[in-house]
């Protein structure tokens, strides 16, 4: 039976940020969770504009991440990359819920705990919540409602 772990990161305070396996015994993916409730910085109603403006979020995602992996922990080329954002109820001044699952590769069975997991995943995690979502200029980002 397979038994998963999480571990809490403490990276931002406008963040919920942890990371884990579903399979602790013998690894083979980590994942990466990445929460918070976003704002709109731009007024736009359209929501065919907040779709094109989630999905270049997403390739941005995408870019940072496969820039950040250590290619002897992580697989470079096989990642998967889940960001859910409803974009129909996107409002100025309304709130909206953001989660950003990201699930890596194991290039070997490492201990989720281990230095070279913690720490590239530390890095990771960084890189996106800097360069990506701290540095949005259509979105502002809170931890709660």
């Amino acid at each position: 039976m397979k038994a998963g772990k999480q571990v809490k990161l403490n990276v931002d305070s406008n963040f919920k940020t942890y990371y884990g396996s579903v399979d602790t015994k013998n690894p083979k993916s980590v994942f990466i969770n990445i929460s918070s409730w976003f704002s709109p910085l731009i007024e736009d109603d359209d929501i065919s504009f907040w779709d094109r403006k989630v999905r270049t979020l997403k390739r941005k995602i995408v870019s940072s991440t496969t820039h950040s992996i250590n290619p002897t922990v992580f697989t470079k080329n096989k990642n998967i990359i889940d960001l859910d954002i409803r974009t129909s109820g996107i409002k100025t001044g309304k709130k909206s819920y953001m989660n950003c699952e990201v699930t890596l590769f194991l290039t070997q069975p490492y201990n989720i705990k281990s230095d070279e997991v913690m720490g590239n995943v530390t890095n990771i995690t960084n890189n996106l919540l800097t360069d990506i979502f701290k540095g949005s200029s259509e979105f502002s980002f809170t931890k709660t409602k």
